[in-house]
C-alpha cells in the first residue's frame, strides 16, 4: 500500500487529499477527480465569481432554477440558524461588507440599518426558486459550502473504491475509513496562542473535524474578527478564540465550529451537548479550554 498526497487551491484555501492505495496511478487520478468535485461546488457558491449562482442571487435578490446543491446548502444553513437562534446566519454578508467599507469605524444608526438585512428567516425557498424578502440582503456560504464540498469529495472517493483517505480543506477535515487497518488518522489541533504548538491530538475514523478561529483573519482594519455575531452589537465578537467540532458530516462540523466562535462559551458547549450528535472543544480569550463530555474519547498521544 502506498500513501499518495496531492494539493490544490479551492474554496479559498489549500485542499490536500491523502489517499492510501495499492495503485499509485489510480489514486492520483481519483484525487484529481475529487478535486474537480470541489471546484464544481466552488463555481456555484463563490461570491467572487460573477457567474456563480450565489453572486446572481445577491445581485438580483432572487434566483430561478437554482441547483439542487444550492437549495440543499441553504436549507441546511437555515436549519443550523434555527438551532443557534440566529447566531449563525448566512445573510451576514451586508454586515461584513459594511465593516470593511467603514474600516471598523461604525456609526450606530448605520449599523442598525445594516443589521435589518441580517435575517435568515427572510430567505424564501419555493421549489427551485430562492428569493430574499428584503432589498439589499446578501448571503455568504463560506462557513458551510467548504464542508459540503468535502463531504461530496469523500463520497466520490468511497464510490470509487477508496477505503483509506483524509481530506483537509483549510481546517475542515474528513476521514474516509482508517489510515491503515487498525490505525486511526491523527489530527493535531493548533494552539491559538502558540501557533507552532498543538493544544491536543485527535484520533479519528470515518468522521469529520472542523476548527474555526477568531485569531487569524481580521476585518475592518483589524478591529473585528471575520466571524461575527449580529446580536453582540457592541463588539460583534464573542470570547471564544477557537472552536473544534467532531461529527459525521463535514458540512455540519464546519457550520457548528463557526457558530461556536460567535457564541458565549457556556452557550456553545450547551448547544453541542443538547444536539447529541457532535463533540466540541472551545478555547476562550482567557485561555480556558472547555470540552463536551465525550470529546476525550477522540484524544490520543
Amino acid at each position: 500500500m502506498f500513501s499518495i498526497r496531492k494539493s490544490t487551491f479551492s474554496m479559498g484555501t489549500i485542499v490536500t487529499i491523502t489517499l492510501v492505495h495499492e495503485d499509485i496511478g489510480y489514486a492520483k487520478r481519483i484525487i484529481d477527480e475529487a478535486f474537480s468535485e470541489l471546484k464544481r461546488i466552488e463555481r456555484i457558491m463563490s461570491i467572487y465569481d460573477e457567474e456563480s449562482e450565489v453572486n446572481k442571487l445577491n445581485k438580483e435578490g432572487f434566483l430561478e432554477h437554482a441547483s439542487d446543491e444550492l437549495i440543499y446548502i441553504l436549507k441546511e444553513a437555515i436549519r443550523i440558524s434555527k438551532l443557534t437562534r440566529g447566531v449563525y446566519d448566512v445573510t451576514i454578508l451586508p454586515l461584513i461588507e459594511y465593516i470593511v467599507r467603514k474600516r471598523g469605524e461604525l456609526d450606530e444608526e448605520e449599523l442598525e440599518r445594516i443589521l435589518e438585512l441580517v435575517d435568515y428567516s427572510l430567505i424564501e425557498i419555493s421549489g427551485k426558486s430562492i428569493r430574499f424578502l428584503k432589498k439589499g440582503m446578501k448571503i455568504v456560504l463560506n462557513s458551510v459550502a467548504k464542508g459540503y464540498a468535502v463531504d461530496l469529495a469523500s463520497e466520490y472517493l468511497i464510490k470509487h473504491g477508496v477505503k483509506h483517505a483524509l481530506i483537509n480543506a483549510g481546517g475542515d477535515l474528513k476521514a474516509v475509513g482508517e489510515k491503515t487497518d487498525g490505525e486511526p488518522w491523527r489530527i493535531a489541533i493548533r494552539n491559538p496562542f502558540e501557533k507552532d504548538k498543538s493544544i491536543c491530538k485527535l484520533m479519528i475514523y470515518s468522521s469529520s473535524v472542523a476548527t474555526s478561529g477568531n485569531y487569524e483573519r481580521r476585518i475592518g482594519s483589524g478591529n473585528f474578527s471575520h466571524i461575527l455575531n449580529p446580536y453582540l452589537k457592541n463588539s460583534l465578537s464573542s470570547q471564544v478564540v477557537s472552536a473544534t467540532v467532531i461529527t459525521e458530516r463535514a458540512l455540519i462540523a464546519d457550520a457548528l465550529a463557526t457558530s461556536l466562535c460567535a457564541m458565549n462559551p457556556s452557550e456553545s458547549i450547551h448547544l453541542i451537548e443538547e444536539l447529541g450528535e457532535a463533540e466540541a472543544m472551545i478555547i476562550t480569550n482567557n485561555r480556558d479550554i472547555i470540552k463536551t463530555r465525550n470529546f476525550r474519547i477522540y484524544e490520543g498521544d
